[in-house]
């Protein structure tokens, strides 16, 4: 396949650029033809370049058998490599920590179908879809949520007694905006202690391309807040490999937690791999902090949505999926942190931050800008925290002259909570230099210029999607062009 490299800038979910054909096509093509269905908002010509809301579509999946493609490595095998004997005997598995997840939705599949599951506002354009709000009818945030905390017997998450608090941001077709995401983690900030939950991680797999700074960035500017009010933010790095020479937003912020990938499986105790091409690469002074394994992750499929449908190939046994980027290598670290912070609870962001780095493993030279301090190790990480780490001194997202302010007045009403999921939430009253919500609600969010029709959610089985001008039909989308980019 081939790309151009004039492509858009907005939101990517952290997936390698080496998808089928068949996934490049329809993905592109939706890129085009669903902008206008992303909420906008004002942008502010001060702002840094990237800060407006344009929609991406997004890919998690990368075909078994791709030349990128490493062995598939199951949940069992991966929590054996990213946490130790001694923690998995006598540490904790995350109970008492909530993980939030700002992503495609959480599908109820077997291990992800219990208390462990909690789903905030969904601010996508399915919320107001009775029959699909709050799911994952496209396929990424459950393949996430199951490498966090997924309770399947024999393919557990690495923090199975962690719950995940999911927020949607997007649909079946994969898009969201900066808007979107910043009132996503806006909302998380706000409840991080309401009713109960106990956020202590939030996990963003996705990014914004072509952002060289992050001051004056919206997304940085929404990560530090939450940062701020002692979440650690743990950010795909991106799946760019050295074509862009820098790391997405808000990966590319220095006071958060960037995470690149490795192959989990070619990497032993003894022999370290080089990580794979597409690994987001920082330019020297901004690297990921460190990488996780996120090759061929064999995680919780979903029957029927998106990608399932789209890649059959990528299915793994009756009900998982292989899923690569740097998006599974950032779950893998969130819910490695939401570990350490059962037994360590006093940690701020800044001490997990050093701990996690300090205890990382490489032995090899001059992979820096891709891996950072090295391998995630969960088990050395346990058995040597670090307290009292000094805040770092990094210039702010939302600082003078960049165009941002912090948000003022940032409140949620009207939202009830049932004990699994918040409904009826309303946003209001936050305004930002540059992008301003002012009145607006989201009481689960609606399509612009778009209907469904025939939209059914059968036990984990997503069918039925039609758009208004344009038809899902298989795996065939029509009605749409795109221009700008090429694939073969």
């Amino acid at each position: 396949m081939t790309q151009s490299t004039d492509r858009p800038r907005g939101i990517n979910w952290r997936t390698p650029k080496r998808w089928s054909s068949l996934v490049c096509s329809v993905a592109l093509a939706l890129t085009a033809s669903l902008a206008s269905l992303a909420l906008d908002t004002a942008a502010d010509p001060g702002l840094s370049e990237g800060t407006t809301n344009e929609a991406l579509s997004l890919s998690m999946v990368e075909l078994l058998g791709d030349e990128a493609a490493g062995a598939p490595m199951i949940l069992a095998d991966l929590v054996d490599k990213v946490t130790g004997d001694e923690q998995r005997a006598s540490g904790g598995d995350g109970t008492g920590v909530d993980i939030a997840l700002i992503d495609s939705g959480v599908a109820p599949v077997d291990g992800l179908d219990g208390p462990q599951v909690l789903h905030g506002p969904d601010l996508s354009g399915e919320g107001s879809t009775a029959e699909v709000a709050y799911l994952d009818t496209y396929g990424h945030g459950t393949h996430m949520a199951g490498i966090m905390v997924g309770r399947r017997a024999g393919n557990e998450g690495i923090a199975p007694d962690a719950r995940v608090v999911s927020v949607k941001v997007a649909g079946h077709d994969g898009s969201t905006s900066v808007a979107q995401v910043v009132a996503a983690i806006d909302w998380v900030v706000e409840h991080r202690n309401t009713d109960g939950l106990n956020i202590r991680v939030l996990n963003l797999s996705l990014g914004q391309a072509g952002v060289t700074t992050h001051e004056g960035n919206l997304l940085s500017a929404a990560a530090e807040r939450a940062w701020d009010a002692g979440i650690f933010v743990v950010v795909a790095a991106g799946n760019d490999g050295a074509t862009s020479g820098t790391l997405d937003a808000p990966a590319i912020d220095p006071h958060l937690m960037a995470v690149g990938a490795v192959d989990g499986v070619a990497e032993t105790r003894t022999k370290r791999q080089a990580p794979p091409v597409w690994s987001a690469q920082g330019d020297g002074t901004r690297n990921p902090e460190l990488a996780a394994p996120g090759v061929s992750i064999a995680s919780y499929r979903v029957p029927g949505s998106t990608v399932d449908q789209l890649v059959p190939s990528a299915r793994f046994g009756d009900d998982l999926f292989l899923g690569s980027g740097t998006s599974q290598a950032a779950a893998v670290v969130s819910a490695s942190a939401a570990r350490l912070f059962e037994d360590y609870p006093t940690m701020t962001p800044a001490d997990m931050k050093a701990t996690l780095e300090a205890s990382a493993i490489t032995r090899l030279t001059g992979v820096e800008t891709r891996i950072g301090a090295g391998v995630v190790r969960g088990g050395v990480a346990w058995t040597s925290p670090q307290f009292d780490t000094p805040a770092e001194n990094h210039a702010r997202a939302a600082g003078t002259g960049t165009g941002i302010a912090s948000p003022t007045g940032a409140t949620w009403s009207g939202g009830t909570w049932s004990g699994a999921t918040w409904s009826g939430a309303t946003w209001s009253g936050a305004t930002w230099s540059g992008a301003t919500w002012s009145g607006a609600t989201w009481s689960g969010a609606t399509w612009s210029g778009a209907t469904w029709s025939g939209a059914t959610w059968s036990g984990a089985t997503w069918s039925g999607a039609t758009w208004s001008g344009a038809t899902w039909s298989g795996a065939t989308w029509s009605g749409a062009t795109w221009s700008g980019n090429g694939w073969s």
